[in-house]
């Protein structure tokens, strides 16, 4: 047994390290919801209140947990969930996800706006390496996006639909923010001084050449005057709707997962639309403060997209024993965001390894707790709820 995991044998036991080595702004980046942390409480609070009920004598289990999602086998039912900025919150964070995935067999989405490009990702990450997009504007960069990431072998485009606009993030303001792509530049003396009690970050954030946006470098000379993140503000948030994802599908010729939906009558039209899957997702909380858990819109979706399309739902896993429970309460699949950040800040490069080892070795833990061979045979052990 590794150090590690005698000594962060949790995913959770990384977020507090992780706090103690990335700046204050950044860790509110990455840990904070949106106006009172409602959902983002709520999210973790609703797979608590999940339990499961094991079957006993069945002899020594071995659990397989390979999974099919869209005609390609995984070794096991999760993946990494896109997370931007992510090279901000520990520089080249993307590069250290992608090549855990490829060494374990899960898929790890890039974010449109993370630090690192499609093109160099896809080398690391291999057939693990799925690309999300946010649609911009200017649609001729976003049909550009999917070019490039189809000559990079990426198969599966994962179109986030849930960011209308920029949500608050309070946490995020009140620590020096925002960061990122809203426009506004990270200079300020507030973030210079939390830099500065964290060396190490800030000399590994100046040796990757500060914060990047390769995936829209580029296109640097549609920027006009502006910076690159200015650049990027103009073009994300609010550009998506039905024609323009009609527009997309026909450009994608790869598998298609539409992320963000929570409504019925979005999913009813999703399938229409000729998508490939829905990952059913409140974004971490991070968007509205009111939004519903995933898992409790999960079995109205099902009933309306039928057992045919795969659905997905991320938002408050935080444990292997959290994606059992997922697919036990109906998901295919299940993607993580958070705790594969947590875990990276806290570790570095040992950070990827580290998280897909707890995940893996939970899965298989609970499994055999629950009697349970295969992840098909997660959807038959009961689920039941707290009384409150």
């Amino acid at each position: 047994m590794s150090d590690h995991m005698v000594k962060y044998p949790r995913l959770t036991d990384l977020e507090k390290k992780a706090k103690r080595r990335i700046p204050h702004f950044i860790f509110e980046y990455l840990d904070a919801g949106t106006g009172r942390d409602f959902a983002k409480d709520a999210n973790e609070a609703a797979y608590r209140e999940l339990h499961l009920t094991p079957q006993f004598l069945r002899g020594r289990i071995q659990p397989d947990t390979s999974t099919t999602l869209l005609g390609q086998t995984y070794n096991v039912p999760f993946g990494v969930a896109p997370v931007g900025l992510s090279s901000s919150i520990w520089p080249g964070a993307e590069q250290i996800l992608a090549k855990a995935a490829k060494a374990h067999g899960f898929p790890y989405a890039l974010s449109t706006v993370a630090g690192d490009s499609v093109e160099r990702v896809s080398k690391a990450g291999g057939d693990m390496t799925w690309f999300q997009l946010y649609p911009p504007n200017d649609r001729e960069i976003g049909y550009d996006m999917l070019r490039r990431a189809a000559e990079c072998g990426v198969e599966t485009l994962v179109v986030t639909a849930d960011v209308p606009g920029p949500s608050r993030r309070e946490r995020m303001r009140l620590s020096g923010g925002p960061v990122g792509s809203r426009g506004k530049s990270m200079y300020t003396p507030r973030v210079i001084m939390q830099s500065m009690v964290r060396p190490e970050w800030s000399l590994r954030m100046l040796a990757n050449g500060g914060p990047r946006f390769r995936n829209f470098e580029p296109y640097a000379d549609r920027f006009g005057k502006m910076s690159v993140t200015e650049f990027i503000g103009s073009q994300l948030n609010g550009s998506l709707d039905w024609d323009y994802l009609d527009l997309i599908r026909e450009r994608w010729s790869g598998k298609l997962l539409l992320k963000g939906i929570l409504h019925g009558q979005d999913a009813e039209r999703a399938v229409r639309a000729g998508v490939d899957g829905l990952v059913i997702s409140n974004h971490g909380g991070r968007q509205l403060d009111a939004a519903p858990h995933p898992l409790h819109q999960l079995p109205h979706i099902r009933a309306i997209v039928g057992n045919k399309m795969p659905l997905i739902v991320d938002s408050g896993v935080r444990s292997g024993l959290d994606v059992a429970k997922a697919i036990a309460s109906g998901a295919d699949f299940v993607m993580l965001g958070r705790p594969f950040l947590y875990a990276v800040a806290a570790l570095g490069a040992r950070g990827g390894e580290h998280a897909a080892a707890i995940l893996m070795d939970e899965l298989h833990d609970v499994m055999r707790q629950l009697g349970v061979t295969t992840i098909a045979g997660l959807a038959d052990v009961p689920v039941s709820h707290s009384a409150n």
